[in-house]
């Protein structure tokens, strides 16, 4: 089982404190990440930003900061996929296209679910999407609606016990 993993906008709003790797996330949101793991043993690939400081920053940060889960992996960046000569044009490349990159690079993952506050995400990869945006009657959001919720968890949770119905690649 995997949690690809946003950071802003799911773990991170804005900045009560900081340490060397920049705002802490927000402690309520951490343990609705601590609950999941503890449900599903999901492993951890991060597709946000925070991802540009490299795979070793990112296990360091989550040693730190006593953080839930594993990370075993970040996500391919866009220019790398242009480079390869994937897409003709870098603005056609979407955050799905880089989490399905990694996914074909991984074939041996059959559960997962995407957290991320955007939605540019591929129509076969919408049964595994949990949005962290937007969701303004979460009652623990933050903002107007932000943040891995309770009920962004357990929605999470249900998608990696199979409780809903994944939409075929095409």
């Amino acid at each position: 089982m995997l949690l690809i993993l946003d950071i802003d906008g799911v773990l991170n709003l804005y900045c009560e404190s900081r340490d060397e790797y920049g705002c802490c996330f927000h402690s309520h949101l951490v343990e609705n990440l601590r609950r999941l793991i503890d449900e599903t043993g999901a492993k951890i690939v991060i597709s946000s930003t925070w991802r540009y400081g490299g795979l070793q920053r990112m296990k360091d940060l989550w040693e730190k900061r006593n953080l839930p889960g594993e990370v075993i992996d970040i996500t391919p960046d866009c220019n790398d996929l242009f480079n390869e000569g994937s897409f003709v044009f870098l603005d056609q490349i979407e955050r799905g296209h880089e989490v399905e990159h990694w996914l074909d690079e991984h074939p041996e993952v059959e559960q997962y679910v995407i957290f991320d506050d955007d939605n540019d995400f591929l129509p076969h990869q919408r049964g595994n999407f949990v949005r962290t945006g937007n969701n303004i009657n979460h009652p623990d959001a933050l903002d107007i609606g932000y943040g891995l919720t309770i009920e962004c968890a357990n929605r999470a949770i249900r998608i990696l016990n199979k409780e809903f119905l994944h939409f075929p690649k095409l």
